[in-house]
């Protein structure tokens, strides 16, 4: 065993896989945008373009640190290097949730339209719990053998999925959805709590373009990092945000901008949309695409959670087994094989107490948007401090100052949508959960800085050697 990743091993099209793989454009519009509608209304398109607009601001601070770091821990060794050892390792804890969460959660809903489908379409009866184990046993096999077939697949899959998506758009907007094209659907008329809906209905938006950070897990397998990376994350938030600006758009016409509730109460929005415009044939290509989706985030989201633990193993401040890799692929194995069975614990277990989908699925999916957006605004005050620190003559009162205090800032709305007023059952339970979950790495975190210094000895290394 080693604890050196593959050197080259992915291409920019590979890291650029990587974003839009977690980011999930079908599955994200699909099962998301109609969750916003239920604050929103009408109004999701707008809820899009503010969090693509916070969004954008945030990437500039992962860029920003991707330029001078590239580390497998991403945020947990920027913060490290920018606000100190116990923000660092809070920062790996927050990542590790919501990549790991969020991939039993995809886990799910691929699994329980698998079986939907099958059971619709040609009579076979498979229950969802099978899917799950072969789904998170296809993720375990493809991770193992290296990240380069992984980041492939995940290519053509969201080739693929976009394709069919783009179809069921195309189809409303050359039709001029149910009452003609109107921009009232990119205002506020459309929400029926104005602002607060429009706020709150953020957390969920922004469910969808998290995941576009992802690349920088890659960073010690990208040829090229300090251009790539960079590249890879702008390329992913500028393209997929144009996208889901644009789906969604047609989605809110598709119902009408008076019919939000219509909208909010659809289960599968895009579903409907496609056999309402286009036809049902298209509805099944609509299906698969979701699952496909589905699948193709559950395996990027596995990648990016591995490469987490193994950094934080590598670094000592989890178990050393850990941060090992496997002889010949050079693989994270032993973090691979942690996840592995976890996702699948966690999926079975989510599963049966509340059901695939939607209670599910939104359960883990609310645990862990949270943590990620704490983590955004935790990025953003750190690049502030670490640039002004370390780079003090490369300091830019816009780049180091002005943007990722706006990124900060807008981070904030959605965590503020999601505590005031609190949630109803079972959300409330959630959010309980996820500050517990953030108090328990805080402590861990402080009695770790108090014992070894190992992380920021590492940290300072890797900046060491990335800079000469």
């Amino acid at each position: 065993m080693s604890n050196q990743l593959k050197k080259n091993a992915i291409s920019l099209p590979g890291a650029i896989a990587m974003s839009i793989a977690i980011m999930a454009p079908a599955a994200g519009m699909m099962f998301v945008p109609q969750v916003v509608a239920q604050s929103a209304g009408s109004s999701v398109p707008l809820v899009y373009i503010i969090a693509l607009i916070g969004s954008l601001f945030v990437a500039n601070t992962i860029v920003q640190f991707s330029k001078r770091i590239s580390h497998a821990g991403s945020f947990f060794a920027y913060n490290s290097a920018g606000l100190g050892q116990t923000v660092g390792f809070l920062s790996g804890w927050l990542l590790m949730s919501g990549y790991f969460v969020f991939y039993p959660q995809n886990i799910l809903v691929a699994s329980f339209f698998s079986s939907k489908i099958l059971t619709e379409h040609l009579g076979i009866n498979i229950h969802w719990g099978v899917f799950s184990i072969f789904f998170i046993l296809i993720i375990w096999y493809l991770s193992t053998r290296g990240i380069s077939s992984s980041m492939k697949a995940d290519l053509y899959f969201v080739g693929a999925e976009m394709l069919i998506i783009l179809l069921v758009v195309l189809a409303i907007i050359f039709q001029g959805g149910a009452e003609g094209h109107t921009f009232d659907v990119i205002t506020i008329k459309g929400s029926p709590t104005g602002w607060s809906g429009i706020f709150f209905g953020m957390i969920f938006a922004m469910m969808t373009f998290m995941g576009f950070e992802s690349a920088a897990t890659v960073a010690e397998e990208t040829a090229n990092p300090k251009k790539n990376i960079p590249r890879a994350i702008w390329g992913s938030v500028i393209g997929m945000g144009l996208f889901y600006i644009l789906v969604t758009y047609a989605m809110a016409i598709g119902f009408g901008p008076n019919n939000g509730e219509e909208f909010a109460q659809s289960v599968l929005a895009m579903d409907y949309l496609a056999a309402t415009y286009v036809g049902d044939w298209l509805r099944i290509a609509v299906d698969i695409a979701g699952i496909v989706s589905a699948f193709a985030i559950s395996l990027a989201l596995n990648n990016a959670t591995v490469r987490v633990i193994y950094a934080m193993g590598r670094e000592n401040v989890l178990p050393k087994k850990l941060g090992k890799t496997h002889e010949r692929f050079s693989t994270p194995i032993h973090a691979i094989n942690a996840v592995g069975i976890f996702a699948t614990l966690i999926a079975l277990t989510i599963g049966f107490i509340f059901g695939p989908y939607p209670i599910g699925y939104g359960v883990l999916g609310s645990f862990a948007t949270l943590p990620i957006l704490l983590l955004y605004v935790l990025a953003s005050v750190s690049l502030m401090r670490f640039v002004r620190k370390n780079h003090p003559l490369e300091f830019s009162l816009w780049s180091h100052g002005i943007a990722p205090l706006i990124g900060a800032l807008v981070m904030l709305l959605p965590i503020y949508g999601s505590i005031f007023p609190i949630p109803a059952w079972p959300y409330n339970l959630i959010l309980l959960l996820v500050f517990i979950y953030i108090l328990v790495g805080l402590l861990i975190g402080l009695v770790l800085n108090r014992k070894t210094k190992s992380l920021l000895n590492s940290v300072g290394k890797v900046m060491s050697s990335d800079e000469s």
